[in-house]
């Protein structure tokens, strides 16, 4: 009965493992539903429709249309090329965010994977479930993913940036993962004049 219990252990710890890309398939699908849920119920208020009159725009002018704007022009950049794909329409335009909304927490999951790489100890498995969870029911994320404005890709970039960070640092400095670090954190600063915080926070941790 002694000799039984440590092959019984490991296949309930199998058998646990093997249900965590369920939960985080399931994490995704919730994540999906709330954002992209009654995503185009209200029209566009003012920021809004200034992000759908500027991104109608050729990418010059848009470029020198934010010149003088309080955002950098990369999420309108983005954003003229998704109404091509998607129309511009308030549900074509609010799903940019919400597809951001969704692969921030995906980035979400693989960053709190980086933090705990023994993804196979139980333990580690349900504190990569729940950092998932809480993104994918975060009020605020939910709001912004639903708003055609750049808050939602914001999220993303910053996210992204930090667990190809944490890679570039476990992987011994590979220059890969430093020049994916890079082009993240470049693409923040073009989004959002407030990404410079995200520096301090990752040098924190």
């Amino acid at each position: 009965m002694i000799s039984k219990a440590p092959n019984q252990l490991s296949e309930g710890n199998y058998r646990a493992t093997r249900s965590v890309p369920l939960l985080f398939i399931l994490l995704l699908l919730l994540a999906t539903g709330l954002r992209f849920h009654k995503l185009d119920a209200q029209s566009f208020w003012n920021d809004e429709g200034n992000s759908a009159r500027l991104s109608e725009r050729s990418l010059p002018l848009i470029i020198e249309g934010t010149a003088s704007d309080v955002h950098p022009p990369l999420y309108y950049l983005f954003l003229r090329g998704w109404r091509e794909l998607l129309g511009d329409s308030e549900f074509g335009l609010r799903s940019f965010s919400a597809f951001a909304g969704v692969l921030t927490v995906a980035a979400t999951i693989a960053l709190a994977r980086s933090f705990f790489p023994s993804s196979r100890r139980s333990t580690a498995s349900s504190i990569v479930v729940l950092a998932g969870l809480l993104a994918a029911l975060n009020p605020t994320l939910v709001y912004y993913s639903q708003e055609t404005r750049m808050y939602a890709l914001l999220a993303l970039l910053a996210a992204l940036s930090t667990v190809v960070l944490l890679r570039w640092l476990e992987a011994g400095r590979r220059w890969l993962w430093g020049l994916a670090y890079i082009l993240f954190s470049t693409a923040g600063l073009y989004t959002h004049y407030f990404y410079p915080t995200v520096f301090v926070l990752q040098g924190l941790v």
